[in-house]
């Protein structure tokens, strides 16, 4: 059998092959540049189109691809993800409370998650920084800025934004916005400006205090007013227990996050928080190598936690991971669809259902297929600054 850093390389460029494969191109069509969110493998057809943050989160996982190896397909693809981020940007300069924000789903969208919106803006950012468009870089920045007087305006960033509402629901706070502090260590890291460390702070500060416990357990819902826990509870209803239970183990780069504060600030609570984290995932790994409940492995959450582990260890501290990354990496392979001259090959499996999180037998999607490919290209030795620290 080929050693790990072979197969992982193999695994992420299918999976790379399969988004340049499957994207829109149809320069007539207003989701040009979209990758499929969801794609059934069984017909071989895109169901569903990628929202702004899946579209970000495929852009830089071609961005990694391409310094990689060098291949251009996944720069242009990434350009044309690109162009439909841009696409979503809502600009309104009579009301700055959504200048700058990010549509949702399409342009048509009238709201949106700022976490999400962010994860765009993240891609917008990182293309900016490989290619030289003045143009993302600036359209990054102008979210950062509402980003900071909007979406914060309470502290923790909100859970949604509506454009047309004077009050902003649910008034709750979810843990997943741990890893919007990675976006403002991001821009810090390329503009040198230190206003972009408050947000990183105030946000690692809240996730580490109050979603994230001595034991490395996620808490992913709270009420904002009284900081009461809401997960498996009536109240936290609106978002399925399967939504929940993956963000426990998939926490949308908390940990990542948590690394790049105490590289920024030497502010060790934030090392402390991201070893919590990583140590449970690998006391807790599963049998399969996945990470996940006593019943099934969460298909998004290997990727992270191999992207979280190689961070970890780029900066110093080794958790002693190597067969928990063997591991890791023979799950996310197993999850992958591998089938010559077929339109699916390449593509990760992915959540059964709306309102499960398990692995469906024929159902790909972009939050998987994107977080896989990263991990896997750490483990085959991809060095850049995409979701991850300058080389």
């Amino acid at each position: 059998m080929a050693d790990i850093k072979t197969r992982a390389k193999e695994a992420a460029i299918a999976g790379l092959n399969f988004l340049v494969r499957t994207q829109n191109r149809d320069d007539m069509s207003a989701d040009f540049g979209r990758f499929p969110f969801i794609f059934d493998c069984a017909a071989g057809v895109t169901t569903c189109g990628t929202t702004s943050w899946t579209t970000g989160t495929c852009v830089d996982a071609l961005l990694a691809g391409y310094r990689f190896t060098g291949n251009a397909d996944y720069l242009d693809a990434a350009r044309r993800g690109v162009a439909y981020i841009k696409s979503l940007q809502y600009f309104c300069p009579l009301n700055p409370r959504v200048n700058g924000a990010m549509c949702e789903n399409t342009p048509q969208s009238r709201g949106s998650h700022p976490r999400d919106g962010l994860t765009a803006a993240w891609g917008m950012l990182d293309w900016s920084q490989e290619t030289g468009d003045t143009d993302a870089f600036e359209r990054a920045k102008l979210f950062a800025a509402w980003f900071m007087t909007e979406a914060m305006a309470k502290g923790f960033p909100y859970w949604t934004a509506h454009w047309d509402r004077e009050v902003w629901t649910p008034n709750t706070v979810g843990s997943f916005h741990s890893g919007s502090a990675f976006f403002f260590y991001r821009l810090h890291a390329v503009t040198g400006d230190d206003r972009y460390l408050a947000p990183m702070r105030t946000i690692l500060d809240h996730y580490n205090t109050r979603h994230l416990d001595a034991d490395g357990v996620i808490t992913v819902i709270l009420d904002r007013d009284t900081l009461e826990p809401l997960d498996n509870t009536e109240r936290g209803a609106f978002a399925p227990r399967g939504w929940q239970i993956m963000h426990q183990y998939n926490d949308d780069f908390g940990a990542l996050a948590n690394l790049a504060g105490w590289k920024a600030t030497g502010d060790a609570s934030c090392r402390d928080g991201a070893v919590r984290f990583l140590k449970r995932m690998l006391a807790t790994q599963r049998d399969d190598g996945g990470f996940g409940p006593a019943e099934w492995s969460v298909p998004s959450a290997a990727g992270p936690i191999l992207t979280e582990l190689h961070a970890a260890k780029a900066l110093g501290i080794d958790l002693d991971a190597g067969a928990a990354v063997a591991r890791a990496v023979d799950y996310l392979i197993g999850t992958q669809v591998r089938r010559e001259n077929d339109r699916a090959d390449g593509a990760f499996l992915g959540f059964s259902g709306p309102n499960t999180y398990d692995l469906s037998d024929h159902l790909a999607n972009a939050r998987t297929g994107a977080y896989a490919i990263a991990g896997l290209l750490r483990v085959a030795g991809a060095v850049d600054p995409y979701y991850f620290f300058e080389a």
